[in-house]
């Protein structure tokens, strides 16, 4: 059976972050769903076992409309990284292969904060009455043109990213219930993400790399598709560590 692939775009992005890798992937032959996590700040905190949950229910349903697709296999971009454990014990199952995208990992023991330690200082110094302004903002000096291939990319993020409160990035996850990842690799874009690509070579997991920025998978879709695909084919249950 058909692996099904769900390409989750991080917390403060939306799905036209993967949407184009997503319909590559279709054209190839894959189930693929890219759940929408957008929305998971309404309301009261915590927020982050609201996302946890609205992930849970647009991959069941996604499933189950696949009908017996094969090996589940998540593809985390950036800051979806951390929460690898909780979304995978959260599909049907309750086991997932995990494909990293240019995204932060887990703590390999203990609690799981949403976001480094080290990164809250900044968080805190560009939020506004305890609320942080869209991704896109927060790094003003930054040219557009790096991250964004075409300008209907950049619109289509845009409309995507929302201000998110600061109180989410200071939770920590919920603990994520057995030993929920089969096996794990890890897709490197862009140099900030090189020492997390390193952990995960010592932790024995396959690593690929694609030269490009943080948002490759919208600049060069069919090469991120093709890299995805072919990772995910390399997964072992028993590199999961």
């Amino acid at each position: 059976m058909a692996d099904f692939i769900v390409l989750v775009h991080a917390p403060v992005l939306g799905p036209a972050s993967w949407q184009p890798v997503g319909d590559e992937l279709t054209r190839a032959g894959h189930h693929v769903e890219v759940p929408a996590l957008t929305g998971f700040a309404d309301g009261q905190p915590p927020y982050a076992p609201r996302l946890i949950a609205a992930f849970a229910r647009q991959v069941a349903a996604a499933v189950g409309e696949a009908g017996r697709p094969g090996r589940i296999v998540l593809v985390l971009h950036s800051g979806a990284g951390p929460f690898a454990a909780q979304l995978a014990a959260a599909v049907p199952g309750g086991r997932a292969s995990v494909v990293f995208a240019d995204a932060g990992l887990p703590s390999p023991s203990g609690p799981t904060p949403v976001v480094d330690a080290g990164f809250l200082p900044y968080l805190r110094q560009i939020a506004c009455e305890g609320t942080v302004p869209p991704w896109p903002q927060w790094f003003p000096d930054a040219d557009p043109a790096d991250l964004f291939p075409a300008e209907a990319a950049r619109a289509a993020v845009l409309a995507d990213a929302r201000p998110l409160p600061l109180s989410f990035f200071e939770e920590t996850l919920p603990p994520a219930p057995g030993e929920p990842v089969s096996a794990a690799g890890y897709l490197l874009f862009s140099e900030g993400y090189q020492p997390e690509a390193e952990q995960a070579r010592e932790r024995g997991w396959p690593v690929a790399e694609l030269a490009g920025t943080h948002l490759h998978p919208l600049a060069a879709p069919a090469e991120v598709a093709a890299a995805v695909a072919s990772l995910a084919a390399r997964l072992d249950p028993g590199l999961a560590g």
